[in-house]
């Protein structure tokens, strides 16, 4: 049955801003094409020539982090499970004072290409190309749903069909970003960034004002049982669960800000480590802003919705569509308003697309087709990254066509596939970083295991869960609609969330050992896949003959503890017997140089 039919839409101002943000973006691709044309390198096209802004980087590192999953998304995740969704922005922030310390460091000393070149140095070359291929499907399906994203809420507040809308976020970013690559990402990133701020606050403060205030706002969450970010006894086996959100997310955090190509490429564009790190530093404002925003709007969405949810009344086909159609009706009286919430969402998801098409494309051409072909020349480099831009492209816009087939959760089922690519990948390099003694089979033992034991899991409870635990979820109502707001002869007045009836049907449900492995809550897979990989691969590699510490190469390990305010001896025992490098200097990229560390050059793979 179709939703009831009440679908507002924009004014000719909305539509005209959108237009503009879209040529806006497509004349940055263009000027930066033009501007460089005689400059067709890698390094320009990939890097930005190693010479761009920090605090335009920073800007750039938290859109693209950050994307339409947490304006849409996460606001929905709040409306269902309440307050818990504060830790989000916490962890993100946290996995930053591990990536600042002990990985940008490193990143800058090797100077790679790509993220994956690592792993062939500390590994081999099958363990960079499998892991290489294994995140590279988890970011298309990622991004595949960012491309989803925007077309659900112009799909909510305007005729357009969801499948234009996809068609045009997908062609438009395609567009702008293999023409003019990181340049004309990272700047058409800090335009998007500007709008995505204004977009997420003006939405915060309006409905505020709309609910009546802090107090009404609050009075609404505590009604509806949502104050649950300390709520420490909803364990593993639940579909809200606080140690979920903050183990799950500092994990994906740490990786999508550590090994995350996109990210990483961005750390290379600065000139030196301190820039770098400043860049980062930058990144923590606009992330903290973003991040408690969408979790306040997504509390004013319950207040506002209170006593008659928006998918059981039948406005909307799924809470996905909530704070799109919220914007729309709370600023239904302030010209152009909403309009700006709809370039907020399309910022959110251009500045990740845009990312992560220009980072899969260096990843393809440097991983797999240079490795294949060394002796191509830098112009026909440049140009199979365009090619392969747009054939990624059309991808990205055939996935997103098969995620919005889909009934899920947005939060869920992509954070969900997400862990379940992202936890073992990761695993390999951390284990790496901080432990001299593993080898590139007990990384591979490790790493597989991960993913075995994620699949079985994964499987289990999309296919052979047909009835989750609802344990400790919130319950909605249509208690408060309007009389006789019914769909197709049905009576959304009825009922259908009562609380003692949910009880009742919870009491009933049989728990199992097999049930409660299919019901997980989704946060902890990442855990379980990145711990799983640790230990399998750090047994597997003593068992398989470990590579001893005095061995192994300085250049690619990061002591735990290794500044100099420790005692030499507490520094000496966390290196595990590693030599320790040469007195490193902070090195800037010139153009032409070798980038060479302790006499070996890195890029000869």
């Amino acid at each position: 049955m179709d939703p009831i039919s009440i679908r507002k839409d924009l004014g000719v101002a909305d539509y005209l801003s959108f237009v503009l943000l879209m040529a806006i973006s497509t004349i940055i691709g263009v000027y930066f094409a033009y501007r460089d044309r005689n400059d067709a390198t890698t390094k320009n096209y990939f890097f930005g020539g190693k010479q761009m802004n920090p605090v335009a980087v920073g800007l750039s590192l938290a859109v693209t982090f950050q994307s339409a999953i947490v304006v849409i998304a996460t606001p929905a995740e709040t409306y269902i499970s309440g307050t818990l969704m504060m830790w989000e922005p916490i962890m993100r922030i946290l996995a930053v004072l591990i990536v600042l310390l002990y990985l940008i460091p490193l990143y800058h000393r090797l100077q790679l290409d790509t993220i994956y070149q690592y792993l062939e140095l500390r590994y081999n070359s099958t363990m960079r190309r499998t892991t290489s291929a294994l995140l590279s499907l988890g970011t298309l399906f990622y991004v595949g749903s960012v491309v989803y994203m925007p077309a659900v809420a112009l799909n909510t507040v305007t005729p357009l069909p969801m499948e234009w809308s996809i068609i045009l976020t997908g062609v438009i970013c395609t567009l702008y970003t293999t023409l003019g690559g990181m340049k004309a990402v990272i700047w058409t990133d800090v335009i998007q960034s500007g709008i995505m701020i204004l977009g997420m606050v003006a939405v915060f403060i309006k409905g505020l004002m709309v609910v009546g205030g802090f107090d009404e706002m609050y009075g609404a969450i505590e009604r509806g049982d949502r104050l649950t970010a300390f709520r420490f006894d909803y364990g593993i086996i639940s579909r809200l669960s606080p140690g979920g959100i903050i183990a799950g997310i500092f994990f994906m955090s740490l990786g999508g800000l550590g090994v995350e190509q996109a990210i990483v490429q961005r750390f290379q564009a600065c000139e030196t480590i301190g820039k770098a790190r400043c860049a980062l530093l930058v990144y923590v404002v606009p992330t903290i802003i973003i991040g408690m925003t969408s979790v306040g709007n997504g509390l004013i969405m319950y207040a506002y919705y209170e006593g008659c949810d928006p998918v059981k009344s039948g406005k909307l086909q799924n809470i996905d569509q909530g704070i799109p159609y919220m914007t729309l009706e709370i600023f239904e009286n302030v010209p152009r308003m909403a309009g700006l919430f709809v370039l907020t969402i399309f910022s959110a998801s251009l500045s990740t697309i845009s990312s992560c098409l220009n980072s899969l494309s260096v990843l393809i051409l440097e991983d797999f087709i240079v490795a294949k072909w060394p002796s191509l020349t830098e112009r026909r480099k440049v140009a199979i990254g365009k090619i392969t831009g747009g054939i990624l492209g059309i991808i990205l816009i055939l996935l997103a066509f098969g995620i919005s087939a889909s009934k899920a959760n947005a939060f869920e089922l992509v954070y969900g596939f997400t862990a379940l690519t992202y936890g073992p990948g990761i695993a390999v390099y951390f284990l790496g970083f901080f432990f001299p003694w593993a080898n590139a089979m007990g990384a591979m033992i490790g790493m597989l295991t991960g993913y075995m034991l994620l699949a079985l899991l994964f499987i289990g409870r999309q296919f052979f869960n047909p009835n989750p635990y609802r344990a400790n979820i919130p319950t909605v109502s249509t208690n408060l609609c309007p009389a006789n707001h019914t769909l197709d002869g049905f009576d959304y007045n009825v009922t259908t969330s009562d609380t003692s009836t949910i009880t009742a049907i919870e009491e009933i449900q049989e728990r199992t050992f097999l049930r409660d492995i299919h019901n997980i809550n989704f946060n902890f897979l990442m855990v379980i896949g990145f711990v799983t990989t640790i230990v399998v691969g750090i047994i597997a590699s003593f068992i398989s003959g470990h590579t001893p510490a005095s061995k192994a190469d300085p250049r690619l390990f990061v002591p735990i503890i290794d500044n100099k305010i420790f005692p030499s001896k507490v520094r000496k025992f966390f290196r595990f017997g590693v030599p320790e490098l040469p007195e490193e200097r902070e090195v800037e990229y010139k153009p032409g140089a070798r980038s060479s560390i302790v006499g070996v050059d890195v890029k000869e793979l």
